[in-house]
């Protein structure tokens, strides 16, 4: 019996407009009424999260959002912070030094607002996804004076992937580096991750990883995927994610997340 599913966002829960289908939608709250906690965990801010954890429910029951890929997690039900870990100042700093040196677009995020400096073609992507307001500042190593939740890199797939397989998982040994799209790399603190934040949530309700069924579609998916009992890859997924699943189910745009969760749960 699973007792908790726990769910990407982008191009798995949403599909290409960025919206939860119906037929998804339903099999959720079904599930919820079932007995099953559902988690979503996405790399978004909170702030970014909280419209999509609304539309399930979320807030009415005992459940819970990880965002920034595991850095903090909230209740829904009055958006209590339970934990999180930031990245410090000075690892934001080495974050920002890097991505200086490689020519990337960078930005992060400070009371619910990305905050960036520069400009790219895909600047706004995670804007358009999350619907948090943009600020442009004129030197962001100066302006961040504190902790971030996270921070980003952007650019072209290529100059990112080619990124992403020479950190192979790490800034240094402070700071852990993955992908979510094909055009962010992120860094958070080391020990970060949706996989690290699932099993510790997971073990506080007294769930073992049997009981536990995982959605994803991307690098920063991985390690939660392979902590759940039953990892499940979208059929958009990177082909590395669907090769460490345990089952690979329908695209995010023909309710992948509904087909499992029928067979699995709800037994239709």
């Amino acid at each position: 019996m699973y007792k908790l599913i726990a769910l990407d966002m982008d191009d798995t829960l949403m599909t290409s407009e960025n919206v939860i289908s119906d037929r998804t939608r339903e099999a959720l709250i079904q599930a919820q009424a079932a007995g099953v906690k559902v988690m979503l965990a996405s790399g978004r801010p909170t702030s970014g999260m909280t419209k999509a954890a609304k539309e399930l429910e979320l807030d009415k029951r005992e459940s819970f959002i990880l965002s920034f890929n595991g850095a903090v997690l909230t209740r829904m039900k009055d958006m209590t912070v339970v934990k999180e870990k930031p990245l410090s100042k000075s690892q934001f700093d080495a974050v920002y030094d890097y991505c200086k040196k490689h020519g990337f677009f960078i930005l992060t995020y400070m009371d619910d607002t990305i905050v960036y400096e520069g400009h790219h073609p895909y600047m706004n992507v995670e804007h358009e996804l999350t619907g948090l307001p943009m600020k442009e500042v004129q030197n962001l190593k100066d302006y961040v004076q504190g902790n971030v939740p996270k921070a980003m890199a952007v650019d072209f797939e290529e100059r990112i992937a080619a990124a992403d397989r020479e950190l192979d998982g790490r800034l240094n040994d402070d700071i852990h580096a993955t992908t979510s799209k094909p055009f962010f790399l992120e860094f958070m603190a080391m020990g970060v991750s949706k996989g690290v934040a699932l099993n510790a949530f997971a073990e506080s309700q007294g769930i073992q990883p049997h009981e536990v069924m995982a959605f994803g579609d991307s690098d920063n998916d991985k390690d939660m995927l392979e902590f759940a009992g039953l990892g499940v890859a979208m059929g958009n997924a990177k082909d590395s994610i669907k090769q460490i699943a345990d089952v690979v189910t329908g695209d995010h745009n023909h309710d992948g997340i509904a087909d499992i969760i029928d067979r699995y749960i709800l037994k239709h």
